[in-house]
């Protein structure tokens, strides 16, 4: 024991500093950690916006108000242009929600998005216009659109009554 003592008398200030040094990596550690939960809440935060904005155009704008009806025809009524640039935005946004559900700590469920996608993907307006640039969007992407539309057209056979609009 008095050697312990006679050693911290001699090296006090080389312990002191080692402890400090812990403890800061330590503190950044947490602190780091704190960041991180905070950014991911910023970053769905902003999805949520850019979600809102993008529906939001939707039920604003009358030469958008049929793109969602699942029984259009559309040799009788094609889609417009501005459908198109409309539905194109939301392909973008699909990825990018599709992006961020992938990671392990993201807060919406790849699960949730799958079947929001799939009834989405497979109403004719939608599926006509991905079926022309599907293939500009990253192959998994594409695999988890496809997947996620077969799914729903089984639920949708299977509980015909079950019918769901995004």
């Amino acid at each position: 024991m008095g050697s312990l003592v006679s050693w911290l008398t001699d090296n006090w200030f080389s312990c002191l500093e080692s402890v400090g040094i812990v403890g800061s990596i330590l503190f950044t550690g947490v602190t780091l950690r704190h960041d991180l939960a905070a950014r991911r809440v910023s970053e769905h935060l902003t999805l949520a916006t850019q979600h809102r904005r993008l529906w939001g155009e939707l039920h604003r704008r009358e030469d958008l108000a049929n793109m969602l009806d699942p029984h259009r025809d559309l040799l009788q009524f094609p889609v417009t242009q501005m459908e198109r640039l409309f539905l194109e935005l939301a392909f973008v946004h699909y990825h990018t929600g599709w992006l961020i559900c992938r990671e392990e700590t993201a807060l919406t469920s790849i699960h949730v998005l799958s079947m929001d996608a799939g009834n989405f993907f497979r109403l004719p307006v939608p599926a006509a216009v991905w079926a022309t640039i599907r293939r500009v969007h990253q192959p998994e992407f594409v695999q988890f659109v496809d997947a996620a539309v077969a799914k729903a057209e089984k639920d949708q056979s299977t509980n015909p009554s079950s019918e769901r609009l995004s």
